[in-house]
């Protein structure tokens, strides 16, 4: 039986977006929140493409990307995209806990829309690895952010330090205070997407 909590870390790209998450959707029974935002994922690399993801009546609707802006756009390599689903590489710490869900991963929790609302601007993070491996995620919330031609807020940990936020042994905000999370730029949208961060670990 097919897990509709985790696909395989192999599965494709496309694969990922067009069957698998909408099937997840639906059979998690899963229901349209008022002013849940457009997600655009673009996936660079072998495999790679752009998809939008809405949420509508009648479940996920999953599109190539429009002319019109999506509210969040999430900018990322297969390489890591692979390895956010599960998959292993030595170089790089585990980034997903054990008990998460891909599809509530990919898609806004009904309880932070409105928070994410709040957020505009453009954010990279970079989780530091062995060997000079590097992870990234490429984020863009609102209308600034979507239309920013770079990120304006970087965000680096190693990846020791990830591995503590991910199992709570670490607070969210302490890595920030003691200088393991290295921050560039808009120190206040680095601040609300740490929030947000947050509200989803505490929930697990």
């Amino acid at each position: 039986m097919e897990s509709w909590d985790r696909p395989s870390p192999e599965i494709a790209p496309a694969e990922l977006f067009e069957r698998w998450l909408p099937a997840a959707f639906a059979a998690a029974d899963q229901r349209a929140t008022a002013g849940a935002p457009v997600v655009r994922v673009s996936v660079s690399g072998t495999g790679g493409g752009a998809w939008e993801l809405s949420v509508e009546d009648d479940g996920l609707v999953v599109s190539p990307p429009g002319r019109e802006a999506p509210d969040i756009w999430i900018r990322l390599s297969a390489a890591d995209l692979r390895v956010a689903l599960g998959g292993v590489d030595p170089d790089l710490p585990q980034l997903l806990p054990a008990d998460a869900s891909v599809r509530t991963m990919l898609l806004i929790d009904p309880r932070d829309v409105d928070l994410v609302r709040q957020i505009s601007g453009r954010m990279l993070l970079e989780i530091e690895g062995k060997r000079r491996r590097r992870w990234s995620l490429d984020v863009g919330f609102g209308k600034a952010g979507v239309a920013a031609g770079r990120p304006r807020t970087t965000l680096r940990l190693d990846g020791q330090t990830f591995e503590g936020l991910r199992a709570g042994t670490i607070p969210p905000m302490q890595p920030l205070l003691d200088g393991r999370l290295k921050l560039e730029g808009d120190r206040a949208l680095a601040m609300q997407l740490m929030l947000l961060a947050g509200n989803r670990l505490n929930r697990r």
